[in-house]
């Protein structure tokens, strides 16, 4: 099964019970490439792909497949705009293809059995499988989130113990490296098991998502074994260079809770990582409570950057990101996203008052990136570093534009709500509204009513989308339009929308 989105696969991987139906899944792939390693390994009969995928998409895939190996039959999913690519696939020799926006458990297992019987081997066959579930497809169900009937003392009988944990091994790499990553790790537990001879059982699940997925069956008295057991694994791991990372789940009795344990508990857990870049190992069991929660005052930091308060701002972030390491009740993820935010606001002040930030401007989304990419928070703490820096460099050169021009923008910025007019504001700075409005334009490559009404659209864009109790009219006035109707026409203007639609947006 090869998609790229990840509900699609596990959507058709459980949209049936294959295995009464004559049929195994051998493996998911989330693009061509990615495929083909699996291929290499299972030699399956049928593939089942999505069209566009990155890396290798599914015409390239259908390509190389049919070229290697002739005999494995392909059949391709589509959207209804796609049809082009996949005439180009039948000229390759799929066999049949699908409408995703149409599939069903039997259409799909109609073309399916119609593509099996194209295979010699399997032709004249009757594809049954035993209609009774296997305990290796119950556990797939369960730890997916999939209710399904099963006799309770059969899995008794398999799993005598009174406990269960999750033990996850974390590999991030391709299919092939994972499968062979999987035949290590069995192979250690294998033996570590036999060493200990403790009243504690492992069975492997499938795996997903590169991680690599077992089920411990135990007393509550071998809790300490499989500690034993994690840290042997992440010891033989890292000795032998596996760039694995284990983490062990809480003990439960109750085996439905799988997949609550698997989504909820193991998945924040492998995201705390991040925050630990030196461990080879995390058991929930054995995660310490941490003190008072660090948090950062963006209001803080945001109103030292309008008041052009640079270096304390800047050593504002820089202090809340070297805090990070170590950690566990911080989410990566929140925390990249605020980064980003923080980075981009950084760049929209330097270039609202004029600094020489271009070059940061233009390489922002290169640090956004790495930032968003990166597997430790020690990367992060030197991207950020890298970042302040450079702006700072920006803060301590030269300004675009004199001293009093700078005092003209930062008096326009403090009242904007009020009714400005270049005549008013040439008499404040006792100039000329003639040579004001050229001094202007020379200055800022923008003219003075230009300048307003897009710093002003600016802020009321701020206001539409972090403050929802405010009428549109109201924000119109916060920002100096006392005219709604002109207010939404200049917004429309620069932004292409009506104020209403953006905030919906």
């Amino acid at each position: 099964m090869v998609d790229d989105e990840m509900l699609v696969r596990q959507g058709i991987i459980h949209l049936l019970n294959w295995e009464s139906e004559g049929f195994q899944i051998v493996g998911e792939a989330a693009n061509g490439k990615e495929a083909l390693e699996l291929v290499h390994l299972h030699r399956p009969h049928i593939i089942l792909t999505d069209i566009v995928m990155p890396v290798m998409d599914g015409t390239e895939l259908a390509k190389v497949v049919k070229a290697m190996y002739p005999d494995i039959e392909i059949v391709v999913l589509s959207s209804f705009g796609e049809f082009e690519y996949v005439r180009s696939t039948f000229q390759s020799g799929v066999a049949d293809y699908m409408l995703k926006p149409k599939l069903d458990a039997a259409s799909l297992l109609a073309v399916l059995h119609k593509t099996a019987q194209r295979i010699p081997e399997l032709r004249g066959m009757e594809l049954t499988g035993d209609s009774k579930h296997s305990l290796d497809y119950i556990l797939d169900k369960l730890i997916s989130g999939y209710s399904i009937p099963y006799d309770r003392q059969e899995l008794k009988s398999a799993l005598p113990y009174t406990d269960f944990a999750l033990l996850i091994a974390d590999a991030q790499q391709g299919s092939a490296t994972l499968q062979r990553s999987e035949e290590w790790a069995e192979a250690v537990i294998g033996a570590t098991l036999q060493h200990m001879q403790s009243p504690l059982t492992v069975r492997l699940l499938s795996h997903q998502d590169g991680q690599i997925r077992f089920l411990l069956n135990l007393d509550p008295d071998a809790r300490a074994a499989a500690a034993r057991l994690v840290r042997q694994l992440a010891e033989t791991g890292a000795s032998s260079g596996r760039g694995l990372f284990f983490a062990l789940s809480r003990l439960f009795t109750d085996i439905e809770a799988m997949h609550e344990i698997y989504s909820n508990e193991i998945m924040q857990i492998v995201n705390h990582r991040f925050f630990l870049s030196n461990r080879q190992y995390l058991i929930l069991d054995e995660l310490k409570e941490q003190g008072e929660s660090v948090s950062f005052d963006m209001e803080a930091f945001n109103a030292g950057l309008n008041r052009q308060e640079y270096p304390q701002a800047f050593e504002r972030l820089r202090s809340y990101v070297q805090s990070m390491p170590g950690r566990m009740d911080m989410d990566m993820f929140a925390l990249k996203s605020s980064l980003g935010h923080s980075l981009f606001n950084i760049i929209v002040s330097l270039l609202h008052f004029h600094y020489e930030a271009a070059s940061l401007d233009e390489g922002k989304y290169e640090y956004f990136r790495s930032i968003h990419e990166a597997d430790h928070i020690t990367d992060v703490i030197v991207l950020v570093d890298q970042f302040l820096n450079e702006a700072m460099e920006c803060v301590t050169g030269k300004k675009a534009g004199s001293p009093a021009f700078q005092k003209i923008l930062q008096y326009i910025d403090e009242h904007l709500s009020e009714p400005l007019t270049l005549t008013e504001v040439a008499k404040l700075f006792h100039f000329n509204a003639s040579y004001l409005s050229n001094y202007f334009t020379v200055h800022n490559k923008e003219g003075f009513n230009e300048y307003l009404n897009r710093i002003r659209i600016d802020k009321a864009c701020e206001l539409l989308r972090d403050n929802s109790a405010l009428s549109i009219a109201e924000i119109g006035s916060l920002v100096g339009y006392s005219d709604h109707s002109y207010f939404t026409k200049v917004f429309r203007k620069l932004k292409g929308i009506s104020p209403s639609l953006y905030r919906k947006n």
